[in-house]
């Protein structure tokens, strides 16, 4: 696959806006009958001309090295796969393969520092920003990732316009139901085996976890009423057991709200099930326009809900729904896959459809 010049415009915009664009939140939902279940939000301030693309086996990838020549580690796609996009690029910033594998770009500033580069290494080089598309298109279980990821060296990609970096860590699951963070800091690979199966951003996945810790007393269940000296205290509705869950949008207080949610809900059963619990707890983490800003020297920039996917790992479904459409629609990565014959877009943006019901009223 050739990239022209605009998918280095396209970047220089993203390298300029990423301290607007810091919001993501991915989890993970088993059913009790073994399915399993990926969602994620993607947050920024700035439009992103997002879009999707299904991307057949055999298209090929040249990884880019520092210096911003298509030099890197050359590969060919083993699976297909289906994910997001921005500004045009042929790369993904979150999708599914053929094999149930999916892989997330999650914001990591302040924290990303990726491996020196080493010359004599450029042909197993490749960008961080091309990462989720390698693992995407030449692996099926998480496994095979921990094996392979020492094999390949992970630069930082060319800087461009103001020299911002696009800081980024990775969460990968696949249909098994098993969850890695791969973090880069430093100038170290760092993964993290994830048995809760969610992801926020910054800071390190190993101190989110010491974190959770300070919220130990949160459960589902209502606290009982307590009697003191003359006195009884009850609780004055549902939800007594969460009281203390965070609510804001900061990093570590959405990873605490997803994990709270995430190991708190009734089990279910069944694909259907299994998908809505997904798109219900994912619902949680939605930042509306003006609600979590910055003042810059160009006006405010206020990070929102710009998508969210969520996906059936089984049924290969790649589910989305937009912040000016909230009907979820999906790729069904099968069907899309036997007609693809190299890489296809496909738009995110269009009009929310309403369904008038008035006449079905008895």
């Amino acid at each position: 696959m050739k990239r022209c010049i605009s998918l280095w415009c396209g970047l220089a915009l993203v390298l300029c806006v990423t301290q607007a664009a810091d919001a993501c939140t991915s989890i993970r939902i088993k059913t009790e009958d073994g399915l399993v279940f990926y969602a994620r939000t993607f947050e920024g301030g700035v439009d992103f001309q997002n879009g999707m693309a299904v991307i057949p086996k055999g298209t090929v990838y040249h990884g880019t090295l520092p210096d911003n020549t298509s030099k890197g580690l050359t590969w060919t796609t083993k699976y297909g796969l289906v994910g997001m996009t921005a500004f045009k690029m042929p790369l993904l910033s979150d999708g599914l393969n053929e094999k149930g594998l999916v892989v997330a770009n999650l914001m990591f500033p302040g924290y990303a520092g990726y491996e020196k580069f080493d010359p004599g290494k450029a042909n197993i080089t490749l960008a961080h920003f091309e990462l989720a598309t390698w693992l995407l298109s030449s692996f099926a279980t998480v496994a095979e990732v921990r094996q392979a990821l020492g094999k390949v060296q992970v630069c930082e990609g060319p800087t461009v316009v103001s020299g911002f970096s696009l800081p980024l860590h990775f969460a990968v699951h696949d249909a098994q139901g098993d969850c890695l963070v791969i973090e880069y800091v430093k100038g170290k690979l760092h993964t993290y085996d994830n048995p809760l199966g969610v992801t926020t951003n910054s800071p390190t996945f190993d101190w989110m976890t010491t974190y959770l810790n300070n919220f130990i007393n949160l459960s589902p269940d209502n606290v009982p009423e307590k009697k003191l000296t003359g006195l009884t205290l009850h609780q004055f509705g549902q939800g007594s057991g969460m009281i203390g869950l965070p609510g804001d949008f900061t990093p570590p207080s959405r990873l605490v709200r997803m994990v709270a949610l995430t190991q708190a809900v009734r089990p279910v059963k069944g694909p259907e099930a299994g998908l809505n619990l997904a798109m219900t707890i994912i619902n949680n983490v939605d930042v509306p326009k003006g609600a979590a800003r910055e003042k810059t020297d160009k006006g405010i920039l206020a990070d929102y809900n710009q998508w969210t996917v969520a996906v059936d790992l089984a049924r290969k479904r790649y589910y989305f729904h937009t912040y000016d459409n909230k009907n979820w629609r999906y790729i069904d990565l099968a069907k899309a896959l036997q007609t693809a014959k190299g890489m296809q877009s496909i738009p995110l943006e269009v009009p929310a459809d309403y369904p008038d019901v008035t006449a079905t009223a008895k």
